[in-house]
């Protein structure tokens, strides 16, 4: 399983990624994995929000964000990109699914 950047489109390696979105203080938008350098989303830079991508392919990590998603929604925040959120969910689910098979390598090793 590779991730590819959705602002170059080049593969990016879990140590060069995020997972960054757009938070305006009452919606969340604009779900992309990118390299780190690439998530600014040609806006205000206040409003983006990340995590590393080497942090939420981990099964405590995905965890976290996923109660991040919830914190945000009991706020009343409200979800502009549900199809980028979904994309984003399926290939660190698909990641982590891989992992758990032995079928990707382990943060840090090679193959």
């Amino acid at each position: 399983m590779k991730f590819y950047c959705e602002t170059c489109g080049n593969e990016v390696s879990l140590e060069e990624g995020t997972l960054s979105w757009v938070d305006d203080g009452n919606s969340l938008d604009c779900f992309r994995i990118t390299h780190k350098n690439d998530q600014n989303h040609n806006c205000d830079p206040r409003y983006v929000a990340y995590i590393h991508l080497w942090i939420v392919t981990g099964l405590s990590g995905f965890v976290k964000f996923t109660e991040l998603l919830a914190d945000h929604w009991e706020k009343g925040y409200t979800l502009k990109d549900v199809k980028g959120l979904k994309r984003a969910i399926n290939q660190i689910g698909t990641y982590i699914w891989e992992k758990s098979k032995g079928k990707v390598p382990s943060r840090g090793e090679t193959g």
